[in-house]
């Protein structure tokens, strides 16, 4: 079983800058959407949740496949901002069908450990790729963590803590 671990959480739970506090240490993977959305943007494309949400997911999909696929042969732990499983919540939310994310999971395997950063007011913020309200946000992240529950996994609650505790909390689990 390869050695992978995911952050998840609704959007604006500190996911990203804990990548980025643990880049130093081990192989991370940012999330697909921001990439997606950027790309589709760049070419004035219909790949976004306001335009065609099934394309969108379908190229997060494809996305997060390569990135996986591509970390098989990363040394050490990997560390991923959003898993396949995340995807699912995306399906949930424009109620799409799951069949092409059901088979990558099945395929690809399970993550030694996901990690849940709840949502956590005091940190979010909206962006021009993250238009949530903090309601809509904490709604997402519901979707999100019935998806992880859904496949049998136990989250591992992150504590409502500065970046570096956050990042010393799971280099000690995962053991870099």
């Amino acid at each position: 079983m390869p050695d992978f671990h995911i952050l998840t959480g609704p959007p604006g739970s500190g996911k990203t800058t804990m990548l980025q506090h643990l880049a130093g240490t081990c192989h991370t993977v940012a999330e697909p959407a921001r990439r997606v959305l950027a790309q589709q943007r760049r070419v004035d494309g219909q790949g976004t949740g306001d335009r065609d949400p099934a394309l969108f997911v379908h190229l997060m999909l494809e996305q997060a496949v390569r990135a996986h696929d591509a970390a098989l042969s990363a040394p050490g732990p990997v560390v991923f901002d959003r898993g396949l499983a995340d995807l699912l919540a995306y399906a949930a939310y424009w109620q799409l069908d799951t069949g092409a994310i059901d088979r990558a999971i099945a395929v690809r395997g399970r993550a030694r450990n996901v990690f849940w950063f709840p949502p956590w007011q005091a940190i979010y913020a909206s962006d021009d790729e993250r238009t949530l309200d903090f309601a809509g946000a904490e709604a997402f992240g519901g979707l999100t963590r019935s998806a992880y529950q859904g496949l049998g996994y136990t989250l591992i609650d992150m504590p409502l803590t500065d970046a570096a505790t956050r990042a010393a909390f799971i280099r000690d689990i995962i053991g870099v």
